[in-house]
């Protein structure tokens, strides 16, 4: 197949296509499939090859933003080893709207035109997730390994009482259970509501549990210890409460690359980064603390051995409506990258980690992709962030 430099022997196909073809980018590793009918059948339904290409691909961090001139609202993924934005979906009417709800193995849950769709962006296939209809949120989507499945996470409010009601549907399915109430005080009153507007601070799955984000509960509660966590595991299907290990309104939760839930606590000119080391004995430690030079409105973890955040901030001169989006090194603190990006910029605190494996549902009979007046995927590409002249590593 491959010849090495200098005319040496062709590398072994094996070895290309586990060690080389694996850690392509999808679009490249699409172009790959016409070098010949081998490549083209085991790049297409060969699933151990998929599988091991996915679990090689970056996970990036979702973006929304919206066009004040055209309107259209987008859906971005940041790579911010390149400087490159890339399309994942964009609403192009003035009159609609496009949210990410949820995201796992590539696949993510959309609220676009006014339904529930479950997409894989590489692939850009679609299927309406019509069970879910009416659902006051949508909590998280995960695996279920022992099955195969992916599941979703939703919640309802019971006409009756208000109470915020948990019912979990497995994608592809005509499957809806109910899974029951959260311990209290989260399925009543304000904190039942709360906990259902995880649209800014989704809950977080990581190591087979989903994490909400820390609530303050009222006065009295676990002898003064405001800062709480809601915890649902995916594999016996039941709620427990854990309490953070720092209180404070700025603790933003992320998934590390370990797959251990990690906790970011902003203390103005730093921020100290938790990570869970036990579930069973809920351990928590302190891992590093990263120097933070400029305020921020969020702050967003980039998944990468070091550390390094990515955090969003005004240019801090009136009348501008400009913001920025800081590339932080994680190990030093030294800003290693600056863009430039309009208002309307917002941090999902949803990831991509693009695939190309196959799901039954987009293969059943409707759900192969878009409807072209719903143009979800149509017209996107691939375009670069505007790098701010001052941005070098100092």
């Amino acid at each position: 197949m491959a010849e090495a430099a200098g005319g040496g022997p062709p590398l072994p196909e094996d070895l290309v296509i586990s060690e080389i073809l694996t850690r392509l980018p999808v679009m490249p590793l699409l172009r790959c499939r016409a070098v010949c009918r081998s490549w083209r059948r085991r790049l297409t339904f060969d699933a151990k090859f998929l599988l091991a290409h996915h679990r090689r691909q970056p996970s990036l961090p979702l973006l929304t933003t919206w066009d004040a001139d055209t309107h259209e609202r987008r859906i971005d993924a940041l790579d911010h080893r390149t400087g490159e934005r890339h399309p994942v979906g964009r609403a192009a009417a003035s009159d609609d709207d496009i949210h990410v709800l949820a995201s796992c193995d590539g696949l993510i849950i959309l609220y676009a035109y006014g339904g529930l769709e479950i997409c894989n962006p590489a692939t850009r296939q679609r299927a309406p997730l019509t069970l879910l209809h009416g659902a006051a949120c949508i909590s998280a989507l995960y695996p279920h390994r022992p099955s195969g499945s992916h599941r979703v996470l939703c919640c309802f409010k019971r006409a009756e009482d208000g109470h915020a009601v948990y019912h979990v549907h497995t994608v592809g399915s005509g499957e809806l259970r109910c899974v029951g109430e959260p311990p209290g005080p989260w399925a009543s009153g304000d904190l039942a509501m709360a906990v259902a507007m995880d649209f800014l601070d989704p809950p977080v799955l990581a190591d087979g549990r989903i994490y909400w984000h820390p609530l303050k509960l009222p006065s009295g509660n676990d002898e003064g210890k405001v800062n709480n966590m809601l915890v649902f595991d995916t594999m016996s299907e039941s709620f427990q409460h854990l309490l953070s290990p720092v209180d404070g309104p700025f603790l933003e939760l992320f998934e590390m690359n370990s797959g251990a839930l990690g906790l970011h606590h902003y203390r103005g000119s730093s921020t100290d980064l938790w990570v869970l080391k036990d579930h069973q004995s809920w351990f928590w430690s302190l891992n590093s603390r990263i120097k933070l030079d400029v305020p921020f409105f969020s702050l967003l973890p980039v998944l990468d051995p070091e550390g390094d955040v990515l955090v969003r901030s005004d240019r801090g001169e009136s009348g501008i409506l400009w913001q920025y989006l800081h590339h932080i090194s994680g190990a030093n603190g030294r800003l290693l990258a600056r863009y430039e990006w309009s208002v309307y910029l917002r941090l999902t605190r949803h990831r991509l980690k693009e695939s190309l494996v196959r799901h039954d549902i987009f293969l059943m009979q409707g759900n192969t992709g878009g409807m072209d007046e719903k143009p979800l995927f149509d017209g996107l590409s691939t375009v670069a962030v505007l790098r701010d002249d001052n941005s070098e590593s100092r």
